[in-house]
């Protein structure tokens, strides 16, 4: 399975002191918007050539930290004083630790696909799990690019959902949605056009909207050009 790398993970990188990561398109999917993170952070992304295996940054949340628990304790206790090395307690907290870390990772969007050598790609819509939009002004809106620029493709495509909540939005591209679960709700002007499972919206370049549903909505997007974020 492909790992996925997200504007969190981006940002988490610059954090910590990187300056450029290495990817391969072969086995890593960079969502439009983790790229466009990357450019107004300074930190470089270089898409390595297929067959050569990328080197881990220091600071990458996926390969930073050893498969080996034993390892990583051992290489806790050799930076501690000899008189703080309460090997019990040492083991619960590491224990505790990398738990927690497991737990960021698996919070972040992902989704299975499979690839073939010409180019098509295949994703398993129930495999997909939402991350955090956060361009809705920290509302709980879910959202997971599948398809973009990574895949060669001039359109980006991905999954949004939500619960109870709208929020206004200009768009820099065109994007057509196409309703799955619930009601999604499109406000132009005074008047609310209200989508259904099976309905599909095409939202122009320039449009000023508001996103809504009064109660759960999931739905497809796609949108062109692929790096919707960075227009």
């Amino acid at each position: 399975m492909k790992s996925l790398f997200t504007a969190e993970k981006i940002k988490e990188l610059h954090k910590n002191g990187e300056t450029s990561v290495e990817i391969s398109p072969q086995s890593t999917i960079i969502t439009p918007e983790a790229r466009d993170v990357a450019k107004k952070l300074g930190l470089k992304i270089i898409d390595v050539a297929a067959g050569i295996e990328p080197r881990k940054s220091s600071g990458s949340l996926a390969g930073s930290r050893p498969d080996n628990l034993q390892s990583i304790k051992e290489a806790v206790r050799a930076k501690l004083p000899a008189g703080h090395q309460d090997s019990a307690l040492l083991d619960q907290l590491i224990e505790k630790a990398l738990k927690e870390l497991q737990h960021q990772d698996e919070a972040g969007p992902s989704c299975e696909r499979e690839k073939a050598p010409n180019g098509v790609v295949l994703v398993r819509g129930s495999s997909v799990k939402p991350g955090k939009f956060d361009g809705a002004g920290g509302k709980p809106i879910g959202l997971t690019d599948v398809i973009g620029s990574a895949d060669n493709s001039s359109i980006a495509a991905g999954y949004m959902q939500w619960e109870n909540c709208s929020f206004p939005w200009t768009l820099n591209y065109d994007e057509i949605d196409v309703v799955l679960d619930g009601e999604l709700h499109i406000t132009c002007g005074n008047k609310t056009h209200v989508g259904k499972p099976g309905d599909v919206f095409f939202i122009p370049k320039g449009a000023s909207i508001e996103f809504g549903s009064p109660g759960k909505v999931r739905f497809v997007y796609v949108t062109y050009p692929a790096d919707w974020s960075a227009q």
